[in-house]
């Protein structure tokens, strides 16, 4: 069967493409993808738009759709573009050349219900039958792996997970691991591909696990509908400031790629916090400064709430109540890290909307093992939403990582008993675990991960992947790590950028830091190190220079190589809450 993703937003080419589908799927052995009502790439010199109705990538071959029930005058000229284009976009792709040529056919039909007599010479059809007979007639057979490759290319999929390449890295150092890693063709899954192409109308939620794809997916969802429509006014939001280097990166790296070089109008598509400030856009300083109603700093909302934890959801809440007449500001808004946010802000998002609601949130699907991180959407918003996409796959950790993670947090080998448990046996679907047999309450089941939810791209022993240190003094940590810092930049050649320091120390990293750079400059290192959002608050990765963040300013940013330092506060702040509970029930 080929796996189907998108939708077109025209009744008759969704109606024709499933057809064409339906006559591929008669084969038993048909292996590949199905794109409706994608790619759509916006024309190097003019403002037009070139669509693809329908293009299927099988071990049948390669054919790309124009589909229309009228007929087009201009068909040839369609044809044409769409093959040049994805011919300039195939031909990106060394791994799809040999000898300067493509190393696969693939051509455009037009698929015309209007029209009363076929042309196949020039590739015109109008009849379902006469379609089948010339795809299958062409005795093309593609391999399982040219299929995945051919498709990543219209994916525009690889690089995806590449930050740095290091030229000339030896062999067997962690620089030439990374390069190794980088070079696998990467592809988006089938769920991934539909949390992109899927027409946000009537409110999308995107949910999975830490590392399943979430930011990169709105960023390319985010460059998608600008691309589609570049009238429309497109917000991208978050919770953590230091996203916006990250969203910034990502949305121009996809846009260009995609679109020729060519750069997104940051006028129609804004990335902004979720709170902002007379000095940065956001959300809730937009949408107060757009009604004329006093917006209030973290500061003010501090004095304003004094007794609250999370003031900004009350200053959302507050701003729900005081008008019920909310305007139109924005054509679709695209939320990371929704778990972060309560309903409060959903709905002011929800309220600046037209009627269409194009509204995307993505969240952590668990935000601890035995509830969900956000309630159903009929909770926030009164109604039913139209699109809901899991990502089960992780792509950030190896499998033995997540896996001993998860038993760590269950407490699951504990002679006390577990301390915490999915509620749902749904939930271990949703988080990429299988059993062989179904999940029966207080029977003995076998849960794993597959190369499919966890894909090995690392290929590292579990020897490399985490080493343990253990000192006397935080003094010796840091010595300890200065060293090893060293030994990694100058042996395996890892650059500063591709390196973050997490203090779990939430309430002493700042004195921490500066002990650091004391013994930094004491030695007379050539480290440079600087802190999390030191000259701002969305200043993180910087290009000569070691991030060093606390464990919430790091929230959502990746690095290759990691140095968690003071991992024994998270066993002293438990006991002093352990503690601090006994004195109360005393």
């Amino acid at each position: 069967m080929l796996k189907v993703s998108g939708k077109s937003e025209k009744r008759i080419v969704n109606e024709i493409a499933q057809k064409i589908i339906d006559i591929y799927n008669e084969k038993e052995d048909i292996y590949g993808d199905a794109y409706i009502g994608y790619p759509i790439y916006a024309m190097e010199y003019t403002n037009q738009r070139l669509y693809c109705d329908l293009a299927i990538v099988s071990n049948y071959g390669v054919f790309v759709f124009s589909i229309s029930n009228e007929e087009i005058i201009n068909y040839k000229e369609i044809q044409d573009e769409l093959f040049l284009k994805l011919e300039s976009k195939f031909k990106k792709c060394k791994f799809l050349i040999h000898n300067r040529k493509l190393i696969f056919d693939y051509n455009v039909l037009t698929f015309c219900l209007g029209i009363e007599e076929e042309n196949i010479n020039d590739f015109l059809f109008s009849n379902y039958e006469t379609i089948k007979q010339y795809i299958f007639e062409q005795n093309i057979e593609y391999d399982a792996k040219l299929v995945d490759n051919i498709s990543s290319a219209l994916q525009e999929a690889p690089g995806l997970n590449k930050k740095s390449y290091y030229k000339d890295a030896p062999a067997g150092t962690k620089a030439d691991l990374i390069n190794k890693m980088n070079e696998i063709v990467e592809k988006y899954d089938v769920n991934q591909m539909d949390a992109i192409t899927e027409d946000p109308k009537g409110i999308q939620r995107i949910r999975g696990m830490a590392g399943s794809g979430k930011t990169v997916i709105i960023a390319r969802k985010a460059v998608e509908l600008h691309t589609a429509h570049p009238e429309w006014t497109i917000v991208v939001t978050y919770f953590t400031r230091t996203l916006k280097g990250q969203f910034i990166q990502l949305i121009d790296k996809f846009y260009k790629n995609k679109n020729d070089g060519q750069s997104p109008n940051y006028d129609k598509l804004k990335i902004m916090h979720a709170w902002g400030s007379s000095s940065s856009d956001g959300v809730y300083y937009d949408i107060c400064k757009n009604m004329n109603i006093k917006s209030y700093t973290y500061q003010g909302a501090r004095n304003r709430f004094p007794f609250s934890q999370r003031p900004f959801n009350d200053l959302c809440s507050e701003l729900l109540k005081s008008n019920d007449n909310f305007p139109n500001l924005y054509d679709c808004i695209l939320i990371d890290e929704a778990q972060d946010f309560d309903s409060n802000f959903l709905k002011l998002c929800s309220n600046v909307l037209d009627d269409n609601k194009r509204l995307v949130y993505a969240y952590d699907e668990l935000q601890n093992l035995n509830e969900l991180s956000m309630p159903a959407p009929e909770k926030i918003f009164g109604f039913s939403i139209a699109k809901d996409t899991p990502l089960r796959t992780c792509y950030r950790n190896q499998s033995n990582v997540i896996v001993t993670a998860h038993a760590l947090g269950m407490g699951l080998y504990r002679n006390e008993g577990m301390i915490q448990i999915p509620s749902s046996s749904s939930v271990w679907d949703s988080i990429g675990y299988k059993s062989d047999g179904d999940i029966i309450e207080s029977e003995e089941v076998t849960l794993y991960r597959d190369r499919e939810s966890s894909p090995n791209f690392l290929n590292a022993s579990d020897a490399d992947l985490i080493k343990l240190f253990v000192d006397e003094t935080f003094e010796e940590s840091l010595e300890k790590m200065i060293l090893d810092i060293e030994d990694v930049m100058t042996n395996d050649h890892i650059k500063p950028a591709d390196i973050m320091i997490i203090d779990l120390d939430g309430k002493e990293n700042i004195s921490n830091y500066s002990q650091l750079n004391l013994l930094l400059n004491k030695g007379g290192k050539k480290i440079k190190i600087h802190q999390a959002a030191s000259s701002n608050p969305e200043d993180f990765f910087r290009e000569d220079s070691i991030v060093y963040s606390s464990i919430f300013r790091a929230k959502g940013n990746e690095a290759y190589y990691v140095y968690i330092l003071n991992a024994q506060n998270v066993l002293k702040h438990f006991l002093k809450l352990v503690i601090g509970m006994q004195f109360l029930l005393q």
